[in-house]
């Protein structure tokens, strides 16, 4: 019979252990796909679309003796986090291990790559016991190995050795990490990417997981994956390669369909179907293939001021990606702000070059104490940017762009 003293003592061990291991991996915890809505948008792919990638990534999943890594790449603002993210959900719906790094350039510890193992090695072991000893036992040994050792050793130590401990079907774990491009650390994204090709390649052995990577595809990133050693062991899936005009006709309908319904007062009068098949296709071709031109159109169609019909003529007109988005919509508001009878509110332009020079998105608050204006005052000039970034419901918290090419554009 268990002895309830000794239990006890075993369970506050077992806690302190849990306790310790997090503050020593010091995981990053809005990188994941189980992030909240707080710390930036959250993008997944809609309902019926994107239907022939997920389903070529899930029997790349499931395919044993394909390669142990895919990549997937396309132009920015294609859908590739949208994907990731959806493709994380269906796993863990269907039970699989995953753990994921979204990275996020501007975005403070997820533009990193120093805390990308140590993440996901933290989220492995909250899902696994057995992986959760074995990195108990790593980190008890070696406090400091994520910052002093070697992406290889890392990888071995806080990835590849724990994950074969859970004696678990390759198909079952699933690693993602999204936006290579999106980290600060362009040569260390290099060194990643060779080592894991060149563990992948080491004779006899086979990575315990799927690795499932995104990214544009740039120079440094390029180069690594168009390697001779590389084609054996990575898949390749580009986004330029699959039509989404349909895909994203569908998303825009069903999205406008929805602002329609939920004002009929400021809807009255507009006949239905709205928008027309016409405009509909016209808007597709104007995204250009692009999800995130799409849903910034929707976002300025519905938030934008002035009637919804009348921001969707705009939009009609905008064929040239966001830029235009961008330039209607924070020339409008700049228009806006310069009528403010009170001269010492003229400094929207001011907010604009602190959202687009920050290294990390800044809360209202603090935007407040660095232009030396009321929180309300701040609030007051954002809310006619609405269609191109995220305004928080507390001013403590950050003010995120909806897609980091605004920062390219201010």
């Amino acid at each position: 019979m268990a002895h309830p003293v000794r239990e006890h003592l075993h369970y506050i061990l077992y806690s302190f252990h849990l306790v310790d291991l997090y503050h020593l991996l010091s995981p990053v915890g809005d990188a994941s796909h189980t992030r909240s809505t707080h710390s930036g948008p959250v993008a997944r792919c809609h309902p019926d679309t994107r239907l022939e990638v997920i389903a070529k990534i899930e029997k790349w999943i499931e395919d044993s003796d394909n390669s142990p890594i895919l990549w997937l790449n396309g132009p920015a603002g294609s859908g590739k986090s949208a994907i990731s993210q959806t493709i994380a959900e269906r796993c863990a719906a269907n039970g699989k291990i995953i753990a994921s790094f979204f990275f996020f350039r501007g975005a403070g510890r997820r533009s990193t790559i120093h805390h990308l193992i140590p993440t996901l090695a933290h989220q492995i072991s909250t899902l696994n016991t057995d992986a959760k000893h074995i990195l108990i036992n790593t980190m008890s040994n070696e406090p400091n190995l994520h910052h002093e050792k070697s992406l290889h050793y890392q990888l071995n130590e806080l990835l590849i050795n724990p994950i074969w401990s859970t004696g678990l079907d390759l198909s079952k774990v699933i690693i993602i990490i999204d936006a290579l491009d999106e980290c600060d650390d362009k040569e260390l994204i290099s060194e990643f990417i060779e080592t894991i090709v060149d563990i992948c390649n080491t004779p006899n052995f086979q990575l315990p997981f799927r690795l499932f990577l995104t990214s544009r595809v740039e120079e440094h990133i390029q180069e690594q994956f168009y390697k001779s050693t590389t084609q054996s062991v990575i898949k390749y899936l580009s986004l330029q390669n699959h039509d989404s005009t349909k895909d994203i006709e569908m998303y825009l309908e069903n999205r406008l369909y929805l602002l329609y319904k939920s004002k009929p007062k400021m809807m009255y009068g507009i006949s239905w179907p709205w928008p027309s098949k016409w405009h509909l296709e016209k808007l597709s071709r104007n995204a250009a293939g692009s999800f995130i031109i799409a849903s910034t159109l929707v976002k300025f169609i519905e938030k934008e001021r002035g009637h919804p019909n009348d921001n969707l003529q705009k939009a009609l007109l905008m064929t040239d990606g966001l830029d235009p988005v961008y330039h209607q919509v924070i020339t409008t508001a700049l228009q806006e702000n310069k009528k403010l009878p009170d001269k010492h509110l003229h400094i929207l332009n001011r907010v604009l070059a602190v959202v687009g020079v920050a290294q990390q998105p800044l809360s209202i608050t603090a935007m407040s104490v660095l232009l030396e204006k009321e929180a309300h005052h701040i609030v007051y000039m954002l809310l006619g940017l609405q269609a191109i970034l995220l305004i928080p419901e507390k001013d403590n918290e950050p003010v995120k762009v909806f897609h980091t090419s605004l920062r390219d554009y201010l």
